[in-house]
Formats: structure tokens, sequence, C-alpha cells
């Protein structure tokens, strides 16, 4: 008979209460934090924004450097990413599904005084064994055991498991997509705001210089003749009514850069500049397409479309997995056993095993599964149905909101090519003597006017080219950059999984 050293066994458990006293301080030696002014104050910009890098160019920024730099460093879309690598990722763990369920199991018994009984005497036909050996147990004793269990139902299921990843990873693909065409439309949007306010910027100081000099003329003139005063108050009043008509249109732009550096996620108080490029007016090609035209090609592209198939897809899978539900359940399951009983024949053994189970109360429920199903089925119809009602609207009104922008945008520009022959010809009569200058000044101040709404007319309209290449699915862009980038992150994803 073994015999195992008393000492060794102690000093194992001693151990193994050491641990777990470790284990227990350390969760007590836990604190909180209470974020109160005294902790803040030594929160920074870089601290809850490590991510937002500086500019790398000094030079004015292009309208494709500024959509480059919001793909490279927006903190939306780069979340979005890394989503999107941990959803391929787990798509591409299909093999691990043949895999066993492991369970490593141990523990261990003592007690003061030996667990005596009447055991049996045990036959060995090899003589190896003493005389009248029968079973008993160690004062102190451990078993342990590693069993794998193999389900094979859920074996059998796992099919639709790697289906279901595979579309939950394309479905994610086509959400950063969306996100893509979304950031896009802002950026524009931002982008020729923020030109008009560069432009209208420039000049502020001096626009502003000159009202406040026509004001201050005009006032004179007043007091020094009663016979105009009237005239002249009338003129006060709406030099100031058209100097609050500009300032307000200038104040709309006020947050047009913030809006584009949050876009880009640049440190806080970056200064950059941008490229004062006037795109042409054209409407491109869309433009020259019919409603049903473009509906037909948002139907095809629009990502949302896309999601809304892959999530019937899903509700087909969910439905035939339900069903298959309905079988047996059999689990097989092998593991090595160990128990360092002194007494005990065979301390190490092999064991193996099968489990059947099955639910017969649920067969009766197959047709109420079927009928649940295409309950489910009808109602995703229904959800993508009412999708494909709102992109046909979004498109007609983002059609429709282009060719009144369009004619928005020429009407601007024939004002401000009219106000500027009226300013031309009136500096002209200035500097002749025959009009004060009271009015070269209100002319000039609704020459700006005019500069500033057609700036703004100009970039309503880029806006809304790209809303419309929004609605149709078309951003091209988005579908250069983001398509690519999906397949690098599915090329990486399925490389690390296999």
């Amino acid at each position: 008979m073994p015999n195992y050293s008393k000492t060794a066994r102690r000093n194992l458990a001693w151990k193994g209460l050491g641990l777990a006293a470790a284990l227990l301080m350390g969760g007590c030696a836990t604190t909180t934090v209470q974020y109160d002014a005294a902790h803040m104050s030594s929160i920074s910009d870089s601290d809850l924004r490590p991510n937002a890098a500086p500019l790398e160019i000094e030079a004015p920024l292009s309208i494709d450097a500024v959509r480059n730099r919001t793909l490279a460093h927006n903190s939306e879309y780069g979340r979005a990413q890394v989503q999107l690598l941990e959803t391929v990722s787990k798509a591409g763990r299909q093999g691990k599904d043949f895999l066993p369920q492991a369970y490593a199991n141990s523990f261990g018994t003592w007690r003061n005084n030996a667990s005596a009984s009447v055991g049996v005497k045990v036959d060995d036909p090899s003589g190896d064994m003493p005389e009248d050996f029968y079973t008993a147990q160690d004062r102190s004793a451990a078993v342990s055991s590693f069993t794998a269990s193999w389900d094979l139902l859920e074996i059998g299921l796992s099919g639709f498991k790697a289906n279901r990843r595979s579309i939950n990873a394309w479905s994610q693909a086509e959400q950063n997509q969306h996100l893509c065409n979304t950031m896009m439309v802002d950026v524009e949007n931002a982008y020729w705001r923020a030109v008009a306010f560069e432009q209208a910027e420039a000049k502020s100081d001096w626009l502003k210089s000159r009202v406040a000099y026509a004001l201050d003329l005009s006032q004179s003139r007043a007091e020094q003749n009663p016979e105009t005063r009237l005239q002249e108050l009338m003129f006060q009043r709406e030099l100031i009514d058209i100097n609050r008509w500009y300032q307000s249109l200038f104040r709309s732009l006020l947050s047009a850069k913030p809006d584009l550096a949050r876009l880009m996620n640049v440190p806080a108080g970056t200064e950059f500049e941008l490229e004062s490029t006037r795109l042409p007016a054209d409407l491109g090609v869309l433009g020259q397409q019919g409603v049903s035209q473009l509906v037909s090609t948002a139907y095809q592209n629009r990502p949302e479309i896309r999601q809304a198939l892959y999530r019937k897809d899903l509700t087909l899978l969910a439905n035939e997995e339900a069903l298959w539900r309905h079988l047996p359940g059999m689990r097989v399951f092998i593991g090595g056993n160990h128990n360092t009983n002194s007494f005990v024949l065979n301390q190490g053994f092999a064991s193996a095993g099968l489990n059947l189970s099955w639910d017969l109360l649920r067969l009766g429920q197959i047709g109420e599964t079927k009928r649940a199903g295409e309950a489910a089925l009808a109602q995703q119809d229904r959800q993508t149905e009412i999708l494909a009602g709102a992109v046909m609207a979004q498109v007609m009104i983002a059609s429709e909101q282009m060719r009144a922008l369009d004619h928005d945008l020429i009407l601007a520009w024939r004002a401000l090519s009219v106000q500027g022959q009226i300013t031309e010809n009136l500096a002209t009569d200035v500097a002749s003597g025959d009009k004060p200058e009271t009015y070269l000044v209100k002319e000039e101040l609704l020459l700006e006017l005019a500069f500033i709404r057609e700036q703004m007319a100009r970039a309503e309209l880029h806006t809304a080219k790209a809303r419309l290449q929004q609605s149709v699915g078309t951003v091209p862009y988005c579908q250069a950059n983001d398509r690519s980038q999906t397949g690098d992150v599915m090329l990486t994803a399925h490389a690390e999984a296999g």
C-alpha cells in the first residue's frame, strides 16, 4: 500500500488557503473614485480625446483632404470599424463549433479519523494484491477529473451559427457604409459653409468700421441740417436693418469650422484654413436622371435596403433552426479521472457515456413554431416595405430640393452680379461728388450681403447634391474607401481566425 507524506499534503493545503486569502484581500483593497471638482481639475482635452491627432499639413485643406482626415481619425467611424473587425473575426471561427465543451474539476476532503467500514474482498486473479484486501478511504483525499463532451444536436446546428455570423458581418459592413455616407454629407455641408465663413470673416472688421463710419456721418448731417434729419434717420434705420440681416447670416456660419474640427477629430484650439474653391454649379450625373431611375438605383445601392434583406435572411435561419430544436438532444462525453485515495484499487481511470433526451411535449408545438416563424417573416417583409417607401420619399425629396436650390443659386448669383454693378456705378458717382458716401456704404453692405447669400446658396447646393447621393446610396468617396477597408478587415479577421 503506497504511503503519502502528511507534510506535503499539509503544505499544499496551506498554499491553497494562502491563495484564497490573497484573492479575498485583493478584492477588499479596491477603492472607488469620486469625480469631484478637485479631481476633474486635472482632466484635459488629450485625456478625454486621446485619438485626436494633430493635422499633418499646414497648407489650406481641400475637400478631399478633409474627407481623408475624417475617415482616418473620426472617433465614431473608428469605433464602427473596430466593431466590424470583431464581428468579422467571429465569423471566421466556424471550425471552433466542432470543438467539445471541456470541464476540469478538482476537490479535496479531510477528516480527523479514518473512514472505516466493512468492505468486500476483492478477487485478484493476478495474485499481486495482498490477502483480505478491502476498500476504504484515507483521512485526506483529492479527486480530479477532466471531461470533454459533444452536443451532437448543437454540432448539427453549427451551420446555422456560421451563416448567422457571416450575415452579421456583412450587415455590420453595410452599417459602416451608411455611417460613411452620412459623414460625407456632414463634411460637405460643414466644409462649404466654413469656406463661406472664412470669406465673410475676411471683410468683417472692414465692414463693421464702414457701417459705423456711415452711421456717424449720417447722424452728424442730421444734427447739422434739421430739414434732412428725418431722411437721415430713415437712412440709419435702413442701414441698421441691413446690417442685422447680414450679421444674422454671418452668425449662422459660425458653427461650420467647429463642426469640421469635430468631424476631423483635431485637438482643441487647432487653427486651420480651407481652400476657397468655387465648384461649378452643375447638378452632376444624378441631376440628369428621372425620379424612377433614381429610386431604382437607390433600391440597388442603399445599405439600409441590404441590411433589411440580411435581417430577412436571419429570420429565415432562425425559423429553420427553431424547427431543428424539436429534435432530441444527444450528448457524448469522455473523460479522465484521478483519485489520491490510497485505499482505492484503480486511482486513475477513463470514463465515457451517452446522454439522450427528448422533450416529447414539444413535438406537439411544431405547428406553433412554424406559425410563429411565418409571422416573424411577414413582419420583416412589412418592415422592408416601409423602409422602401421611406427610401423612395427621401430620393424624391432630395431630387426636388437639389433642383430648387439650383434655381436659388442662379438667383443669388444674378443678385450678386446686379448689386456689384450698382456698387461700382455708385462708387463712380461718389468719387465725382454726385452722391454722398453714406449711400456707397449702404451699397457695399448690400454687396457683401449678396455675396454671403450666394456663397451659402452654393454651399446648400453642394450639400443637396451630396444628400441626393446619400439617398441613392452612391457616395463615390465612401464606395471607393469603405469597401476597400471592409475587404481589408475581412482578410485580416480571417487570417487571424485561421
